[in-house]
């Protein structure tokens, strides 16, 4: 089994919705209607020690990190971040009066800086670390994972950062560097050390975009890019394109390193910029010029899906049992 089989069968199992329910299941967000000019958005992403938080991480960062990685979907949806939840399983080394402040220390200074305080929450004594937060936003018009034939596909940005850091924290975490060795390649990384630590989801991008009716569609790169384009069905990628999102510091590492940045592009996931389709690029990168960089890497076509006219193979993380 994979984490997409089983959304298939619990979506195939789930029978029941009602004249409020949106978009359930499918999206970064589930959409209920309010009245005909407000809708909340609401969403839930969990963090597990084992498989989603490297111990290089501290209390403060994985505070920030969870909050990130929920509001990022609200963001995604064009909406305003309402409030968070979070509900916390809690391991004895981790039961800690220093360990609890510095987390929520970390999610109450994001939660300003996202304007979402964090209203609520439950406890639970576990064997490990598990963070569950749920997201409630507002908007008056929901975006989609969607686009029509001829829209661009444009995304925030840059991209293949998070990769270049997990590859650092496994190289030491599986005693391939010594922790010296470590130090000193974060020192020499300091931007791609930082996006893992310290990720930003783009909310006021979000907002923006929406305010101006911009976007087709748009989901947020969590699982990685290669795996969020699939949700658009058809399209065109050009690697070229995608490559000049790249940044200078990842070209660099994945010379170091033996990596194809290409590769690296499509597989680094918890980016957290905004994938998105548009009949108006250029007027995207004129709103955003204060706030973001954009870069088209392809366009949506009636059928198929390709990356330089070979057909894609997909990509970004999915979990597996």
């Amino acid at each position: 089994m994979d984490e997409l089989n089983i959304i298939k069968l619990i979506k195939n199992t789930l029978k029941f919705s009602n004249e409020h329910i949106v978009k359930g299941i499918d999206d970064d967000c589930a959409v209920i209607k309010i009245d005909e000019n407000f809708y909340l958005v609401a969403t839930t992403d969990m963090m597990i020690k084992k498989t989603h938080i490297p111990s290089i991480l501290t209390p403060h960062e994985i505070g920030g990190r969870i909050l990130t990685a929920n509001v990022s979907d609200i963001a995604s949806m064009g909406a305003k971040p309402l409030a968070f939840l979070l509900s916390l399983s809690l391991s004895e080394k981790e039961a800690k009066e220093d360990f609890i402040r510095e987390l929520y220390e970390g999610l109450d200074k994001f939660s300003r800086f996202y304007d979402c305080p964090v209203v609520g929450g439950d406890t639970n004594k576990g064997d490990e670390l598990v963070l569950s937060g749920t997201a409630i936003g507002i908007t008056d018009n929901p975006i989609f994972r969607e686009g029509r034939v001829g829209d661009k596909i444009g995304i925030t940005n840059d991209i293949g950062r998070v990769y270049c850091a997990l590859k650092l924290y496994y190289l030491l975490k599986n005693r391939k560097i010594e922790f010296n060795e470590f130090k000193k390649l974060c020192s020499k990384y300091p931007l791609i050390i930082k996006k893992l630590k310290v990720p930003i989801a783009r909310v006021k991008e979000g907002i923006l975009l929406n305010k101006y009716r911009l976007l087709r569609g748009c989901c947020d790169i969590s699982d990685g890019l290669g795996k969020e384009i699939t949700y658009f069905k058809n399209f065109e990628l050009n690697s070229d394109h995608i490559l000049k999102a790249v940044p200078e510091d990842v070209f660099e590492f994945c010379e170091e390193f033996n990596l194809d940045p290409l590769t690296v592009a499509l597989n680094s996931g918890e980016e957290f910029e905004l994938l998105f389709t548009t009949p108006n690029l250029n007027k995207v990168k004129e709103v955003l010029k204060h706030h973001s960089k954009v870069f088209e890497i392809g366009k949506i076509i009636e059928e198929g899906r390709y990356i330089d006219g070979e057909v894609f193979c997909g990509g970004g993380y999915v979990h597996r049992w």
